[in-house]
């Protein structure tokens, strides 16, 4: 639906809930309450239309800039692994003797799956962490400060119960691909939830 609404704003009207029923079919209900759910989500703004005739105006529906951000990683992303099945492999591994150490070596496997296609372009490091994290299916926006707030996450769910163990894998998954770029000197730390709504990759000497 974030698609159906991205390609009638490149058109240049906001799009109506009758807009969206004739683009993806089903009931205008249906549809009603899909788009209610995005808005409350802060993934879509309603704004006016020009009314047509008599009645009440009509509203249309935008994207929000996070609307932007995660349909944007939505194109992007790689397909990941399940929420419910990274939430079991971080419980097993919570069972382990050294959690940390076997997030790690998990986190740099991955880094080489979705690096293994990727010849080394130059870029900085904070463009390098930025790209990588939109490939592994989050959304994220550099800052001015030059950290990388993550907006969204593809395993959410296990990241809120396990962070010590999943958020770990993903920093140490950064961490790798640094390395493997020659950027070892760059420091790197996740923050998980480290503000409302997001977490910090945090760059030093990049």
């Amino acid at each position: 639906m974030l698609g159906a609404v991205a390609d009638r704003e490149a058109q240049g009207a906001g799009t109506t809930i009758t807009d969206l029923a004739g683009d993806l079919g089903g009931h205008a209900n249906t549809s009603r309450a899909h788009v209610g759910e995005l808005v409350d989500e802060g993934l879509l703004e309603r704004v006016p239309v020009a009314a047509s005739g008599r009645g009440r105006p009509a509203h249309g529906h935008r994207l929000t800039d996070r609307g932007r951000l995660v349909l944007d990683a939505l194109r992007v992303a790689q397909p990941v692994a399940t929420d419910e099945l990274v939430t079991a492999m971080a419980e097993h591994l919570s069972t382990t003797a050294d959690a940390e150490t076997h997030a790690r070596a998990v986190g740099r496997l991955w880094a080489s799956q979705l690096t293994r296609d990727r010849a080394s372009d130059g870029a900085s490091p904070a463009d390098r962490v930025t790209s990588l994290l939109r490939t592994a299916g989050f959304s994220p926006q550099p800052e001015a400060s030059g950290d990388v707030a993550l907006r969204t996450c593809p395993v959410l769910a296990s990241a809120r119960a396990h962070p010590g163990i999943v958020c770990t894998m993903h920093e140490e998954m950064l961490r790798a691909a640094l390395d493997d770029a020659g950027d070892e000197r760059v420091q790197l730390r996740l923050a998980p939830f480290a503000r409302e709504g997001a977490c910090l990759v945090h760059l030093r000497g990049a």
